[in-house]
């Protein structure tokens, strides 16, 4: 597929969210993004190759888990890269404000989200597991509560 079909295709967002305070969650599955399937050959991860970010991987519970990137669009998408069961949940949270407040995207019961716009935003990805949270442990920010986050400029 040429480049200039999938911009066109990136243009068919389908896109809805939930708009979370620092304490709060959101509870129903929400869409943000549009595909589940990699959009370009050069769709990578955060982090890759920076042993200071752990690779941009973090591992919980038997899975590994992280924020998959497709640069040539300015997209990203949380993803189970391993050990994924029935059952888990990923979803990405994302801040405009520097993680004071947030967007949840999913959860999604599945090994992947849709790729979500990422430019001038902050972004992690989550996972709930065996009836446990967690969110990423790695990222170029930190936020107000010390958590980690994505950011690209």
């Amino acid at each position: 597929m040429k480049r200039t079909a999938i911009g066109a295709a990136a243009l068919l967002i389908v896109s809805s969210a939930v708009t979370v305070g620092t304490g709060g969650s959101a509870s129903a599955a929400e869409s943000c993004g549009y595909t589940t399937v990699s959009i370009d050959p050069t769709v990578t991860h955060k982090g890759a190759g920076t042993p200071a970010y752990n690779n941009g991987l973090t591992s919980f519970r038997g899975r590994v888990f992280q924020l998959r990137t497709e640069p040539a669009f300015d997209y990203s998408q949380g993803n189970i890269a391993s050990g994924y069961r029935s059952g888990d949940k990923v979803w990405v949270d994302i801040s405009v404000n520097q993680g004071k407040s947030w967007t949840q995207c999913g959860p999604y019961y599945r090994d992947r989200t849709y790729f979500a716009y990422h430019k001038y935003k902050w972004m992690r990805v989550c996972v709930n597991v065996d009836g446990y949270t967690q969110c990423a442990t790695n990222g170029n920010r930190t936020g107000p509560d010390g958590s980690k986050w994505w950011y690209d400029d």
